[in-house]
């Protein structure tokens, strides 16, 4: 399970990792050790660059013997707003959230307003107006890229050949691009699951808990730019969990969700070069809490995985 980052993965309004509100309940992912439970603030909103705001989920960290569900670790009251920054780095653009008739979930004022590719947004959490920000965090929105061809759109799973996109590249201040294969099941009623998924499954489970998968982190270093400034990259086979139709996207993902999955997958038993028993911190980009503050930019197809045991 090391590889599969998200499970119920993030919709088209960015709710992108599975666990990530249990694992935000875990003291162990503070960056320093402490003695006892010290309460903390949790963010998580991911934004998808292109769709529209996405909303704003606040709550606390609960005690080890307090079973975790949002609903009692809510925090409500709070002012939140969202800044768009110019590439100087001054204000463009005061987002105002406002709480929904859900205690904790905190929607834009302004619904009309879509993720714009390739800009900074800044994160200001008050306990009240006027007041300094108690939270903050930014996410730089990867840059735009396009899809430009593909080797095909039917593939017999685990077969020689894999789905390969041909895209554009990303643009991402600083640093190579970091993509993240997700694939969404159209038709899991009617589809069975691939073995490796099925073997994971308890007799009582839902399959449908797969019907959107990942794949672990894809280094753009990894593959080769092609002559006209573009990169093939092969979707990996764990990120197939039925046959049948698949909506595939490649998203291009921010560093705040780069350093959260690479520092989730050793905390769930990813390879690391870390000693026996010594488990890294999960990484938080968030000044005065913790939890996810993130952005991607993706691209989207649509293939069919034929299974090689059907009659």
């Amino acid at each position: 399970m090391m590889h599969i980052i998200i499970k119920n993965q993030l919709s088209a309004a960015c709710t992108f990792f599975v666990g990530v509100m249990t694992l935000l309940t875990l003291t162990a992912c503070d960056p320093y050790s402490q003695d006892s439970f010290v309460e903390q603030m949790v963010v998580e909103s991911f934004f998808t660059g292109g769709e529209p705001l996405p909303d704003i989920k606040l709550s606390r960290t609960l005690p080890f013997d307090q079973p975790y569900t949002f609903e009692a670790a809510a925090l409500s009251g709070y002012d939140i707003r969202v800044i768009l920054t110019t590439n100087s780095g001054e204000t463009d653009m005061i987002i105002q959230y406002e709480e929904s008739e859900n205690p904790g979930i905190y929607l834009p004022s302004d619904e009309s307003l879509t993720v714009e590719k390739g800009r900074v947004y800044l994160l200001e959490v008050r306990e009240a107006p006027g007041l300094s920000p108690v939270m903050t965090a930014e996410t730089f929105v990867p840059g735009d890229f396009e899809l430009v061809s593909t080797n095909g759109d039917s593939f017999i799973y685990q077969g020689a050949e894999q789905f390969e996109p041909t895209f554009t590249l990303s643009f991402y201040p600083g640093r190579q691009n970091y993509y993240v294969a997700s694939t969404l099941a159209l038709d899991p009623e009617n589809s069975p699951l691939t073995p490796f998924y099925a073997g994971f499954l308890d007799d009582d489970e839902d399959p449908l808990q797969f019907r959107r998968v990942s794949s672990g982190i894809i280094n753009e270093s990894n593959y080769e730019i092609n002559p006209d400034g573009t990169t093939t990259v092969k979707l990996p086979w764990v990120a197939i969990a039925f046959y049948g139709p698949n909506e595939v996207s490649f998203f291009s993902i921010d560093t705040n969700l780069y350093d959260y999955i690479r520092s989730q997958s050793i905390q769930l038993g990813g390879p690391s070069t870390l000693s026996p028993g010594q488990i890294e911190n999960v990484l938080w980009n968030v000044e005065g809490g913790i939890g996810i503050f993130g952005s991607r930019t993706g691209i989207v197809s649509e293939i069919e995985v034929i299974n090689p045991f059907a009659p």
